[in-house]
């Protein structure tokens, strides 16, 4: 498998500051797998779950052709309220509770083991997102070395990046991956930097590659030597934010282990993104047209910028 993506499965209610109510939206690590799906077909999903996954996401990986790698560990998929301000934040709660919650990151882990028989020779990269408290974040180095000719991504997670007594087990984790992304929201707090040229400064720094997220005003790759960043894409109208992190970050591994350069790895980040956020839910069936409308805006924006 060329591509594998990793994370949390959660099923939410969203509800919008105009007061729009979105009931039982499928959300979570799945929407990189959209990300992925715009540009290769190649792409594995891994994951646990209730056996109530089918329910939710079952459309969605078949009819795209997604390979699924769910493990049905837990009692019920986990659910939560997830509440956005008008500022674009963002507070959710576990439907069932606490106790339910925290036992379900318990049992619901992930283990280098689910990915191993996925990875080989032509495995390209693995997308993870994983908190600090999730197993597999303690087995980074296990999952890299099953990547012989591939890029391991970890998406930090974001409560994770605003507790100073966590950065040093971040910094750890990061000299264990390929590349890490964050958004710049987090990055100023975990750097304690104020703008955007401080927090270039302080990822440079660290030596490993960062897929950096702006949100309206696009992304970029900072790596040692630079840093380009892209414009965001609007393919027409934004509907629902929900997910185009996820979305884009998966997308830009593609450029980063295929060695594409930086401007076109961003700006296929962002298309994905762009798709993502035209509907509720990620972009539903990835075939030749959307395909297609991808590849020439990505052209369009390469000869712009020339």
């Amino acid at each position: 498998m060329e591509y594998i993506v990793a994370g949390y499965n959660m099923v939410t209610d969203l509800y919008y500051p105009d007061g729009r109510v979105i009931q039982s939206s499928p959300g979570g690590s799945f929407y990189a797998a959209a990300g992925i799906k715009m540009w290769r077909d190649s792409l594995a999903y891994v994951g646990t779950a209730g056996p109530d996954f089918q329910e939710f996401y079952g459309p969605f990986f078949r009819e795209n052709a997604i390979e699924t790698h769910v493990e049905p560990l837990l009692p019920h998929t986990l659910r939560y309220d997830l509440v956005y301000a008008a500022d674009g934040s963002w507070t959710e709660r576990c439907t069932y509770g606490e106790t339910y919650e925290s036992m379900a990151k318990d049992v619901g882990r992930l283990t280098p083991a689910m990915f191993a028989p996925l990875c080989g020779p032509d495995t390209k990269g693995i997308y993870l997102e994983a908190s600090l408290s999730a197993k597999i974040a303690d087995h980074l180095s296990e999952l890299r070395a099953l990547l012989p000719n591939g890029k391991l991504m970890w998406e930090v997670n974001t409560e994770d990046l605003f507790d100073p007594a966590r950065k040093e087990a971040i910094l750890r984790r990061i000299s264990e991956v390929d590349i890490y992304s964050v958004n710049l929201h987090e990055a100023t707090a975990f750097f304690q930097k104020a703008t955007l040229a401080e927090v270039i400064q302080e990822i440079q720094s660290l030596g490993k590659p960062c897929f950096l997220r702006l949100g309206e005003e696009g992304a970029g790759l900072v790596t040692r030597d630079g840093a380009v960043f892209a414009p965001p894409v609007d393919v027409a109208g934004s509907v629902d934010p929900t997910g185009c992190g996820n979305c884009s970050t998966a997308a830009s591994l593609i450029g980063f282990a295929e060695g594409l350069p930086a401007f076109d790895t961003v700006m296929m980040a962002n298309i994905s993104a762009g798709y993502n956020a035209k509907q509720v839910g990620p972009w539903p069936v990835v075939d030749s047209a959307p395909r297609t409308e991808a590849a020439r805006l990505r052209a369009e924006a390469r000869n712009a910028r020339v």
